[in-house]
């Protein structure tokens, strides 16, 4: 199977989320770079989350000339069989998901979704630095202050807004110690 992204269009990953900010009364806000408080506070917790990372990525000035790419046009992935387990096991899915090969054009970003797995009060002075390290490639297991407290490690994500090929299930059955 073949999907054909485009970084300018939302994915349908994008398209769940921009409904929510849509019900929320937030898209023009987004657009036009301001918080909306009390409206962001009908967001679910990954509906805000969603809506903070594609407010910095446009809009925060240390990063506006990074070659980062929306997660709302992305098809998200993972960089091998082993990330693909720890992924598995670390939002705990039931069962034995299939794992895919994937192919892509191009080089697409690998960003540390660990930035992202932490709790944080609502309010974006708590949770910036997290965001703004995600956006800027870091590993958390590098961050002099975080390291010791984020002892799962880095995951990385892969965000995919190209020509995606999904190739035939590999090793699915297999656990994390027999791959």
């Amino acid at each position: 199977m073949t999907i054909d992204l485009s970084p300018e269009a939302p994915s349908l990953f994008g398209r769940i989320y921009l409904q929510q900010f849509k019900a929320a009364g937030v898209v023009e806000a987004l657009e036009k770079g301001e918080e909306s408080p009390k409206k962001l506070m009908l967001l679910r917790d990954c509906a805000y989350r969603e809506y903070y990372l594609e407010l910095f990525r446009r809009h925060n000035p240390r990063l506006k000339d990074l070659p980062i790419v929306s997660r709302l046009s992305a098809f998200f992935a993972v960089k091998s069989i082993e990330d693909a387990h720890r992924y598995i096991e670390r939002f705990g899915f039931k069962g034995h998901p299939a794992i895919y090969s994937v192919d892509c054009d191009g080089e697409p970003p690998c960003l540390d979704m660990t930035w992202l797995d932490q709790q944080f009060p609502k309010r974006a002075d708590a949770f910036m630095y997290y965001y703004e390290s995600y956006w800027k490639g870091a590993l958390i297991g590098q961050d002099p202050h975080l390291s010791s407290h984020e002892k799962r490690g880095s995951l990385i994500e892969v965000l995919i807004t190209s020509k995606v090929t999904i190739g035939a299930p590999m090793n699915h059955y297999a656990s994390p110690s027999e791959v």
